[in-house]
């Protein structure tokens, strides 16, 4: 994680946009960038990168070809997006999610992690949650607002585990 923050940061012209961003992470005001200041992080890139493009465009020094490395933290950004758009891309609106492709994504996604597929109630449920301006579909933002939630409930598990 250090490494590859440290990159971003490293790529940003602003050194005042760095400072903010570093000051805007910590929440908590405790001097350091914990889990949850962290997956915040992730999912604002998430959110601020336009779906169709591909990280190249932000970082000319990550090549096309095939033997392009990006980190883990721009693999699982691009994941979320490219998983994203896969589910979103079925039907109507291309930008958002309808509830049966949300309920495609978290039967083919999540599997039994989260939900029973054969509990609609529970898909409801979900999809409720999740719809937070009530426009019946969740877009890119709503997604990952359940990412987050999930990453950080096995996050808490797998360290109360040790």
């Amino acid at each position: 994680m250090e490494n590859e923050l440290s990159n971003f940061l490293k790529s940003q012209k602003d050194p005042a946009a760095v400072d903010k961003i570093m000051k805007d992470l910590d929440t908590n005001g405790d001097g350091q960038v914990d889990f949850e200041e962290f997956v915040a992080l992730v999912v604002g890139l998430s959110i601020a990168s336009p779906r169709r493009l591909t990280f190249t465009a932000y970082h000319p020094q990550i090549s096309t070809s095939p033997a392009t490395i990006m980190s883990e933290i721009q693999q699982a950004m691009a994941l979320l997006i490219s998983s994203f758009d896969r589910y979103s891309s079925k039907e109507g609106d291309r930008n958002t999610l309808s509830k049966a492709e949300l309920k495609d994504l978290l039967e083919n996604e999540f599997g039994s992690l989260l939900l029973n597929s054969s509990d609609k109630t529970g898909i409801d449920r979900i999809f409720n949650d999740l719809d937070r301006n009530k426009d019946n579909s969740v877009d890119f933002r709503e997604f990952v607002t359940l990412v987050c939630s999930l990453t950080q409930l096995c996050h808490e598990y797998f360290v109360s585990k040790k």
